[in-house]
């Protein structure tokens, strides 16, 4: 009878250990997600992209932009994190939104977030009304580091309305 009980408990053990594996590497990152994407990185649009059908940039303005490996992003108010971390990858900053989130929620925030803030994991929070200068270059972790702590806060009412400056 003992014997049954030690086997069954053995059993469910190995089970739920199995499960339990199964499950991290389910949701486990690859390591090439956190690796900055470049300008080769293929994606849905480009940043310049944008700049042509929002900012009616022409093809010297665009020659101009290349100079610059960095352009403004500002979120912009009213912005969620899903939505931030949605247009990241759109436009080919980042190769995965799950490993921007892990990264976002694996960084130290090192600033306060000011009024408005999206709060990231347990204590990172993303300005909205503010800018921040991004590169296709950054990893994930760079690219988290740059949201949670070199924010360049401009407060309400002083919004451009564009997701992407020069």
């Amino acid at each position: 009878m003992k014997l049954n009980k030690i086997i069954a408990l053995a059993f469910l053990i190995i089970l739920l250990s199995g499960i339990a594996g199964f499950v991290y590497f389910q949701n486990r990152i690859p390591a090439n997600d956190f690796k900055a994407p470049g300008k080769i990185w293929q994606s849905p649009k480009k940043v310049e992209d944008y700049f042509v059908e929002k900012l009616r940039f022409t093809q010297a303005d665009l020659e101009r932009q290349k100079q610059s490996d960095t352009v403004d992003f500002r979120p912009g108010a009213g912005s969620t994190l899903e939505a931030i971390i949605s247009n990241l990858q759109y436009y080919g900053f980042i190769r995965s939104e799950k490993a921007l989130k892990y990264a976002l929620e694996h960084t130290k925030d090192t600033t306060a977030g000011n009024p408005g803030a999206l709060s990231v994991g347990k204590d990172g929070s993303i300005d909205i009304v503010a800018s921040y200068r991004i590169s296709e270059n950054m990893t994930a972790w760079e690219m988290a580091d740059t949201l949670l702590n070199k924010s360049h806060y401009f407060g309400p009412g002083d919004e451009y309305q564009y997701m992407f400056m020069p």
